[in-house]
């Protein structure tokens, strides 16, 4: 398995609404072993997560489930990352 670094920064419109359901859609993730990490930014501008999968598609399919990015209130980038 790959790792894609997710990041999000929040648009000058961002309300917000979508965050509860945000968050239950990461804890999903987490369930299923495919989140490794996640967490907002100090300065409130955004956030991101790390996920596992087994190409950049099929972790741009997994952004494109999370309720913020559905909503449109945010930018969403998707990296591969060697992390270690």
């Amino acid at each position: 398995m790959n790792k894609y670094l997710v990041f999000i920064q929040r648009k000058s419109t961002f309300q917000g609404d979508a965050i509860p359901a945000h968050r239950e859609y990461l804890q999903t993730l987490r369930q299923e072993g495919t989140l490794v990490m996640a967490g907002g930014f100090i300065d409130q501008t955004g956030g991101a997560y790390l996920v596992q999968a087994e190409n950049i598609d099929r972790a741009r399919q997994l952004v494109q489930q999370d309720p913020m990015f559905v909503e449109n209130e945010c930018i969403y980038q998707v990296k591969e990352w060697n992390a270690q």
